[in-house]
């Protein structure tokens, strides 16, 4: 399984980047929401995508320690990939709550495999391990964005007509509960995810900048999770995985 793990996340970036090749982006028509982050944001996708093709490897290696939290967190990881490949062509439908679909399946199995990877440190004893897994986090707080954002798509997708004040209000709530996430994820050794819903945040602010309520709500939703972020360092909680 775990050969199968790192050929679907070799196959991941050919087929997410591969296909600009031969089509036009299929986000370019989705509909304008205030949960968007500026473009740049999207560029983390190339670390994260990297970032698991090391991970990946690094699984296969004879030194694992053999348990049933590294067989879970194997099936988490190939699930997340499978969701990852095939969101590309879901993505060309334009049927916003099919995407959303295969957003809640990648946010499950990357929950699903932090969950277990969490166990599963405890057992190794390579002291880099912990820097191998990290971009299983790096994704997890990634999706957790990208989610928000599909939620918002398939709002503004249906035929309910909602006034701007409204959209504004909903956007202020999606930003405090991402903010509730990163604090959750720090408090369970997951600050890089953290980190990464911050650099979400940030790109929400440059895209949406002249609308107060999302520029004040996200500032104060990276500046409660900044604050978290330093309470754990200073309580020496690790922020990648470990006790």
């Amino acid at each position: 399984m775990r050969k199968l793990q790192f050929a679907l996340f070799l196959l991941v970036p050919i087929v997410n980047f591969g296909v600009q090749f031969f089509a036009d982006s299929p986000f370019s028509d989705d509909p304008e929401n205030f949960i968007q982050p500026a473009g740049y944001a999207f560029s983390i996708w190339g670390p994260i995508f990297l970032g698991m093709i090391i991970y990946s490897w690094f699984q296969m290696k004879d030194e694992r320690i053999e348990s049933e939290s590294l067989r879970k967190a194997t099936i988490a990881g190939i699930l997340a990939a499978l969701a990852s490949i095939t969101f590309v062509p879901i993505s060309y439908t334009d049927i916003q709550w099919l995407s959303l679909f295969n957003l809640l399946w990648h946010l499950s199995a990357l929950i699903w495999l932090f969950v277990n990877l969490r166990k599963q440190i405890q057992l190794e004893s390579n002291p880099n391990t912990k820097w191998y897994y990290l971009p299983t986090q790096m994704y997890l707080g990634w999706i957790s964005a990208a989610t928000a954002i599909g939620f918002a798509l398939v709002i503004k997708d249906t035929s309910l007509v909602l006034s701007e004040s409204t959209e504004l209000l909903i956007t202020a709530v999606v930003i405090a509960v991402l903010a509730l996430v990163a604090l959750l994820m720090i408090s369970k050794n997951g600050g890089v995810s953290a980190i990464v819903i911050i650099w979400a945040l940030i790109g929400v602010i440059v895209a949406n900048s002249e609308y107060d309520v999302v520029k004040y709500s996200a500032t104060a939703a990276i500046a409660v999770i900044a604050i978290g972020l330093v309470v754990a360092v200073r309580r020496k909680r690790a922020l990648i995985y470990g006790e």
